[in-house]
Protein backbone atom coordinates (compact mmCIF):
# COMPACT_ATOMS: atom_id res chain seq x y z
CA UNK A 1 0.00 0.00 0.00
CA UNK A 2 1.22 4.01 -0.94
CA UNK A 3 2.07 5.78 1.67
CA UNK A 4 0.06 8.65 2.73
CA UNK A 5 1.37 12.27 2.88
CA UNK A 6 0.75 13.96 5.92
CA UNK A 7 0.86 17.67 6.17
CA UNK A 8 0.51 19.25 10.26
CA UNK A 9 0.42 22.90 10.25
CA UNK A 10 1.19 23.99 14.04
CA UNK A 11 3.56 26.20 16.35
CA UNK A 12 4.58 25.31 19.42
CA UNK A 13 3.27 28.28 21.49
CA UNK A 14 -0.20 26.91 20.03
CA UNK A 15 -1.90 25.59 23.64
CA UNK A 16 -4.14 23.26 21.10
CA UNK A 17 -1.69 21.92 19.23
CA UNK A 18 0.35 21.06 22.42
CA UNK A 19 -3.36 19.26 23.20
CA UNK A 20 -3.09 17.34 20.21
CA UNK A 21 -0.08 15.92 21.43
CA UNK A 22 -1.82 12.52 23.21
CA UNK A 23 -4.07 12.41 19.58
CA UNK A 24 -1.03 12.60 16.94
CA UNK A 25 1.20 10.10 18.59
CA UNK A 26 -1.63 7.90 18.81
CA UNK A 27 -2.02 7.95 15.06
CA UNK A 28 1.66 7.80 14.35
CA UNK A 29 2.03 5.17 16.45
CA UNK A 30 -1.00 2.97 14.93
CA UNK A 31 -0.29 4.12 11.64
CA UNK A 32 3.32 5.50 10.84
CA UNK A 33 4.54 3.05 8.98
CA UNK A 34 1.87 4.20 5.97
CA UNK A 35 2.30 7.79 6.44
CA UNK A 36 4.80 10.38 5.09
CA UNK A 37 4.42 13.39 7.81
CA UNK A 38 5.67 17.13 6.98
CA UNK A 39 5.63 19.37 9.72
CA UNK A 40 4.54 23.15 8.51
CA UNK A 41 6.02 25.68 11.38
CA UNK A 42 2.35 28.46 11.36
CA UNK A 43 4.26 31.46 13.10
CA UNK A 44 1.41 31.59 14.98
CA UNK A 45 2.97 34.99 16.72
CA UNK A 46 4.47 37.56 14.65
CA UNK A 47 5.69 40.31 17.24
CA UNK A 48 3.52 40.34 20.68
CA UNK A 49 4.93 43.70 21.59
CA UNK A 50 2.98 45.19 18.37
CA UNK A 51 1.42 48.67 19.88
CA UNK A 52 2.44 47.94 23.37
CA UNK A 53 5.74 49.94 24.43
CA UNK A 54 5.47 48.50 27.57
CA UNK A 55 5.37 44.57 26.78
CA UNK A 56 7.84 42.40 28.05
CA UNK A 57 8.50 39.04 28.94
CA UNK A 58 6.97 38.24 32.51
CA UNK A 59 4.41 40.83 32.60
CA UNK A 60 2.93 39.09 29.46
CA UNK A 61 3.45 35.70 31.18
CA UNK A 62 0.50 35.55 33.50
CA UNK A 63 -1.99 36.57 31.19
CA UNK A 64 -1.45 33.34 29.13
CA UNK A 65 -1.01 31.24 31.61
CA UNK A 66 -4.44 32.34 32.76
CA UNK A 67 -5.65 31.43 28.99
CA UNK A 68 -4.13 28.17 28.73
CA UNK A 69 -5.39 27.12 32.18
CA UNK A 70 -9.12 27.11 30.53
CA UNK A 71 -7.76 25.11 27.34
CA UNK A 72 -6.37 22.82 29.83
CA UNK A 73 -9.65 22.00 30.77
CA UNK A 74 -10.17 21.11 27.43
CA UNK A 75 -7.28 19.14 26.09
CA UNK A 76 -6.13 17.80 29.58
CA UNK A 77 -2.76 18.53 28.52
CA UNK A 78 -0.62 20.95 30.81
CA UNK A 79 -0.46 24.45 31.52
CA UNK A 80 2.63 26.51 32.53
CA UNK A 81 1.76 26.81 36.44
CA UNK A 82 3.51 29.47 36.97
CA UNK A 83 3.84 30.59 33.42
CA UNK A 84 8.03 32.63 33.96
CA UNK A 85 8.61 34.30 30.82
CA UNK A 86 6.60 34.47 27.58
CA UNK A 87 8.29 34.68 24.41
CA UNK A 88 7.57 37.61 22.04
CA UNK A 89 7.49 35.41 18.47
CA UNK A 90 7.42 32.30 17.21
CA UNK A 91 9.16 33.32 14.22
CA UNK A 92 12.68 32.49 15.77
CA UNK A 93 11.46 29.68 17.09
CA UNK A 94 9.77 28.41 14.06
CA UNK A 95 13.42 29.27 12.50
CA UNK A 96 14.93 26.69 14.98
CA UNK A 97 12.99 23.74 14.15
CA UNK A 98 13.49 24.42 10.48
CA UNK A 99 17.24 24.25 11.17
CA UNK A 100 16.79 21.16 13.13
CA UNK A 101 15.25 19.58 10.15
CA UNK A 102 18.70 19.32 9.01
CA UNK A 103 19.69 16.96 11.23
CA UNK A 104 16.45 15.27 10.22
CA UNK A 105 12.89 14.78 10.75
CA UNK A 106 13.00 13.00 14.07
CA UNK A 107 15.77 15.63 15.60
CA UNK A 108 13.23 18.69 14.27
CA UNK A 109 10.36 16.68 16.18
CA UNK A 110 12.10 16.33 19.55
CA UNK A 111 13.22 19.98 18.89
CA UNK A 112 9.85 20.75 18.88
CA UNK A 113 8.40 18.68 21.18
CA UNK A 114 11.04 19.73 23.64
CA UNK A 115 10.08 23.81 23.06
CA UNK A 116 6.45 23.03 23.96
CA UNK A 117 7.63 21.31 27.02
CA UNK A 118 9.90 24.08 28.30
CA UNK A 119 6.39 26.05 27.60
CA UNK A 120 3.78 24.17 28.61
CA UNK A 121 5.18 22.16 31.67
CA UNK A 122 8.27 24.47 32.79
CA UNK A 123 6.10 28.07 31.81
CA UNK A 124 9.78 29.43 30.01
CA UNK A 125 8.70 30.65 26.28
CA UNK A 126 12.27 30.32 24.69
CA UNK A 127 13.03 33.04 22.36
CA UNK A 128 16.68 33.74 22.12
CA UNK A 129 19.26 31.04 21.04
CA UNK A 130 20.88 30.30 24.17
CA UNK A 131 17.32 29.51 25.37
CA UNK A 132 16.59 26.88 22.35
CA UNK A 133 20.02 25.53 23.40
CA UNK A 134 19.08 25.13 26.87
CA UNK A 135 15.22 24.03 25.90
CA UNK A 136 17.19 21.15 23.92
CA UNK A 137 19.87 20.09 25.69
CA UNK A 138 20.89 16.45 24.95
CA UNK A 139 18.17 15.86 22.59
CA UNK A 140 19.01 12.39 20.72
CA UNK A 141 21.03 13.37 17.46
CA UNK A 142 20.85 16.87 17.88
CA UNK A 143 24.54 18.17 16.83
CA UNK A 144 23.98 22.05 19.00
CA UNK A 145 26.49 23.88 17.49
CA UNK A 146 25.79 22.83 13.79
CA UNK A 147 21.90 23.31 14.73
CA UNK A 148 23.11 26.72 16.29
CA UNK A 149 24.98 27.54 12.37
CA UNK A 150 22.39 26.34 10.68
CA UNK A 151 19.95 28.98 11.82
CA UNK A 152 21.63 31.53 10.23
CA UNK A 153 21.89 30.08 6.85
CA UNK A 154 19.85 31.86 4.06
CA UNK A 155 18.10 28.72 3.09
CA UNK A 156 16.77 27.98 6.61
CA UNK A 157 15.04 31.33 6.89
CA UNK A 158 13.84 30.52 3.05
CA UNK A 159 12.42 27.18 4.60
CA UNK A 160 10.59 28.78 7.70
CA UNK A 161 9.54 32.11 5.43
CA UNK A 162 8.13 29.22 3.20
CA UNK A 163 5.74 27.30 5.84
CA UNK A 164 4.99 30.27 7.24
CA UNK A 165 3.55 31.34 3.69
CA UNK A 166 1.80 27.93 3.19
CA UNK A 167 -0.47 28.27 6.50
CA UNK A 168 -1.52 31.88 5.20
CA UNK A 169 -2.79 29.60 2.00
CA UNK A 170 -5.88 27.63 3.87
CA UNK A 171 -7.35 24.97 1.28
CA UNK A 172 -11.30 25.32 0.18
CA UNK A 173 -12.52 22.99 3.00
CA UNK A 174 -11.22 25.07 5.56
CA UNK A 175 -12.40 28.42 4.08
CA UNK A 176 -16.10 27.11 3.58
CA UNK A 177 -15.81 25.26 7.33
CA UNK A 178 -18.31 26.54 9.44
CA UNK A 179 -19.26 24.95 12.92
CA UNK A 180 -19.01 26.68 16.64
CA UNK A 181 -17.07 24.00 18.66
CA UNK A 182 -14.07 24.91 21.09
CA UNK A 183 -11.19 25.91 18.82
CA UNK A 184 -12.85 25.13 16.17
CA UNK A 185 -10.68 25.01 12.44
CA UNK A 186 -12.65 27.64 10.77
CA UNK A 187 -10.40 30.08 8.57
CA UNK A 188 -8.38 32.51 11.40
CA UNK A 189 -7.39 35.74 10.57
CA UNK A 190 -4.28 37.18 12.08
CA UNK A 191 -1.83 40.21 11.40
CA UNK A 192 -3.74 41.13 8.47
CA UNK A 193 -3.45 37.39 6.95
CA UNK A 194 -5.94 34.81 6.27
CA UNK A 195 -4.38 31.18 7.53
CA UNK A 196 -5.23 27.51 8.81
CA UNK A 197 -6.40 26.98 12.43
CA UNK A 198 -3.65 25.19 14.66
CA UNK A 199 -3.62 22.48 14.69
CA UNK A 200 -4.85 21.50 11.16
CA UNK A 201 -3.83 18.10 9.55
CA UNK A 202 -4.00 17.72 6.09
CA UNK A 203 -4.13 13.78 4.57
CA UNK A 204 -3.41 12.94 1.10
CA UNK A 205 -3.71 9.99 -1.04
CA UNK A 206 -5.23 7.68 -3.71
CA UNK A 207 -8.48 8.98 -2.14
CA UNK A 208 -7.86 12.57 -2.34
CA UNK A 209 -7.18 15.28 -0.05
CA UNK A 210 -9.03 15.21 3.48
CA UNK A 211 -8.64 17.57 6.58
CA UNK A 212 -8.72 17.74 10.57
CA UNK A 213 -9.08 21.17 11.17
CA UNK A 214 -8.44 22.52 14.03
CA UNK A 215 -9.57 21.29 17.73
CA UNK A 216 -11.11 17.75 16.84
CA UNK A 217 -11.52 13.95 18.22
CA UNK A 218 -9.10 11.08 17.74
CA UNK A 219 -11.83 9.56 15.59
CA UNK A 220 -11.87 12.29 13.10
CA UNK A 221 -7.83 11.57 12.25
CA UNK A 222 -8.90 8.08 11.23
CA UNK A 223 -11.30 9.19 9.17
CA UNK A 224 -9.82 11.54 7.00
CA UNK A 225 -6.45 9.09 6.92
CA UNK A 226 -9.76 6.88 6.02
CA UNK A 227 -11.09 8.52 3.33
CA UNK A 228 -7.55 9.33 1.97
CA UNK A 229 -6.12 5.61 1.32
CA UNK A 230 -9.46 3.37 1.90
CA UNK A 231 -8.62 -0.10 3.76
CA UNK A 232 -5.67 1.88 5.31
CA UNK A 233 -6.68 1.80 9.11
CA UNK A 234 -6.99 -1.97 8.99
CA UNK A 235 -3.51 -2.48 9.09
CA UNK A 236 -3.20 -0.68 12.58
CA UNK A 237 -0.56 -1.67 15.24
CA UNK A 238 -1.56 -2.07 18.68
CA UNK A 239 -1.44 0.39 20.98
CA UNK A 240 1.82 0.48 22.83
CA UNK A 241 2.67 -0.74 26.43
CA UNK A 242 3.82 1.55 28.99
CA UNK A 243 7.76 0.50 28.03
CA UNK A 244 7.21 1.30 24.31
CA UNK A 245 5.76 4.33 24.47
CA UNK A 246 9.02 5.70 26.92
CA UNK A 247 10.91 3.85 25.01
CA UNK A 248 9.79 5.57 21.84
CA UNK A 249 8.85 9.15 22.98
CA UNK A 250 10.77 9.30 26.86
CA UNK A 251 8.30 11.91 28.25
CA UNK A 252 4.76 11.84 28.35
CA UNK A 253 2.37 13.70 30.67
CA UNK A 254 -0.40 11.72 32.32
CA UNK A 255 -3.09 12.59 29.72
CA UNK A 256 -0.90 10.68 27.15
CA UNK A 257 0.20 7.70 29.27
CA UNK A 258 -3.48 6.99 29.59
CA UNK A 259 -4.67 8.08 25.94
CA UNK A 260 -1.84 6.24 24.43
CA UNK A 261 -1.65 3.27 26.60
CA UNK A 262 -5.04 2.83 28.09
CA UNK A 263 -6.58 3.72 31.03
CA UNK A 264 -4.62 3.02 34.35
CA UNK A 265 -1.57 2.29 33.12
CA UNK A 266 1.46 3.14 34.91
CA UNK A 267 5.01 3.68 34.04
CA UNK A 268 7.94 1.34 34.16
CA UNK A 269 10.31 1.22 36.61
CA UNK A 270 13.24 4.07 36.84
CA UNK A 271 10.43 6.78 34.75
CA UNK A 272 10.89 9.88 36.76
CA UNK A 273 7.36 11.51 37.97
CA UNK A 274 7.71 15.48 38.09
CA UNK A 275 4.66 17.67 39.79
CA UNK A 276 4.06 20.60 37.26
CA UNK A 277 1.50 22.03 39.96
CA UNK A 278 -1.89 20.73 38.07
CA UNK A 279 -0.85 16.62 37.46
CA UNK A 280 2.34 15.05 36.86
CA UNK A 281 4.49 15.01 33.04
CA UNK A 282 6.61 11.70 33.16
CA UNK A 283 10.21 11.39 31.97
CA UNK A 284 13.16 8.58 31.42
CA UNK A 285 16.10 8.57 33.74
CA UNK A 286 17.63 10.56 30.93
CA UNK A 287 15.22 13.11 30.20
CA UNK A 288 14.90 13.91 33.77
CA UNK A 289 18.91 14.53 33.53
CA UNK A 290 18.57 16.29 30.52
CA UNK A 291 15.95 18.64 31.98
CA UNK A 292 17.84 18.99 35.58
CA UNK A 293 14.94 17.43 37.44
CA UNK A 294 17.38 17.70 40.73
CA UNK A 295 13.75 18.19 43.12
CA UNK A 296 11.57 15.03 41.04
CA UNK A 297 11.16 11.88 42.99
CA UNK A 298 11.09 8.29 41.23
CA UNK A 299 7.51 7.35 40.16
Amino acid sequence: MERVEVVEYTDAVCSTAWGAEPLLRRLAWRHGHHLAWRKVMGGLVGDASTGKPDWDRVRAAEPMRAYWKRVWHLTGMPFPNPMHLMLRSTDPLGQAVKAAERQGQDVADAVLRRFREQIFVFGIGPQTPDEFAAAAAAVPGLDVGKWRADYDLPEVAAAYRADWQETREPNDYVRNLKHDSPMNGEVKHSEGHDRYALPTVIFRGPGGEHTAAGWVPYEDYEAALEAAAPGITADARSDPTPAEAFARWGVLTDKELSFLCGEGAKPPAGVVAHEWGEGIVYFTAAEAKARGLVEAVDA
